[in-house]
């Protein structure tokens, strides 16, 4: 498995809807998401602020915006991510990561009023990050499912069968 994002920064790409306008991406660290989308980069800190090839705005998440078209925000917890979510203008589209517990992020676009629209997995550092696309809308998923990512399991992942099984040796270990 690739251990330096590349992976994920891909996934997080190719999940962009192109067609929504500004794509911000939250916390862009370097900021090369924010360079192949052609999208604004934000970072809280002044001195945070990565390739000089790319527009930023230093803000706390999307507060500096009136209307965004696509947040893309990922490598941060899922509650940090929730209350970005909760505390800017509301998107027309979503792209995240949650780095901790993506099924504490599911579950709360689910009551927030967001629909999970596609799930892809990317390998990185010993494990698959879950990237999500998500609308505003009505989620119909519950339990496990949403648990697990209703998209991943009705559609499939090529990294799908080896993430369940991480999941279920992780949990075992656990219960141990």
């Amino acid at each position: 498995m690739k251990k330096n994002g590349s992976a994920r920064r891909a996934v997080l790409a190719s999940l962009c809807p192109q067609d929504m306008h500004p794509i911000v991406d939250v916390g862009a660290d370097h900021g090369h998401v924010a360079f192949s989308l052609k999208a604004i980069a934000t970072e809280r800190m002044p001195g945070r602020v990565g390739r000089k090839d790319i527009p930023w705005v230093v803000c706390d998440g999307l507060t500096a915006f009136r209307e965004v078209g696509v947040a893309i925000i990922a490598g941060m917890g899922a509650r940090t991510i929730a209350g970005i979510l909760d505390s800017g203008p509301r998107p027309q589209a979503v792209v995240l990561h949650a780095q901790d517990d993506p099924p504490l992020l599911r579950a709360h676009l689910a009551k927030t009023g967001w629909k999970i629209v596609r799930e892809a997995l990317a390998p990185e550092a010993g494990r698959y990050a879950v990237v999500i696309l998500a609308t505003p809308g009505k989620e119909k998923s519950t339990g496990l499912w949403l648990h697990y990512g209703p998209c991943l399991l009705r559609h499939g992942d090529p990294h799908l069968l080896p993430h369940l099984e991480q999941l279920h040796e992780h949990s075992a270990t656990i219960a141990k």
